[in-house]
């Protein structure tokens, strides 16, 4: 309110907002503020935090996010309602069996 009497637009609520909330951890505007010695270049600065934040984004994925070896097989996978409904109306007409029948189990042709 105080703003917009000045004469200018008010600015929208996730603006005005954007030096609390928006960046993880510590706000940039702090960073400027309670430590100007590691931030006199801003310029710099920005893209030493565009890289630390990558690194951090990269490594959340690949150490946290992205077990490996996790879900590697078939035996555990949720069953939607729909597959169980289409899989039970393939079994009740036979075309199941057949489908399985045709299905390659192997990468490799089998020595006859």
């Amino acid at each position: 309110a105080a703003r917009a009497s000045r004469g200018g637009a008010a600015l929208p609520g996730a603006v005005a907002r954007a030096p609390v909330a928006s960046l993880p951890f510590i706000p940039t505007d702090w960073v400027f503020r309670f430590a100007p010695s590691i931030c006199r270049d801003r310029v710099r600065f920005m893209y030493r935090f565009n890289i630390i934040s990558f690194g951090i984004g990269f490594g959340y994925f690949y150490v946290w996010s992205h077990m490996p070896y996790k879900a590697d097989h078939y035996d555990g996978f949720y069953e939607s309602p729909l597959y169980r409904y289409v899989r039970g109306n393939l079994a009740k007409t036979g075309a199941l069996e057949e489908n399985l029948r045709m299905k390659r189990k192997t990468f490799y042709q089998e020595a006859e």
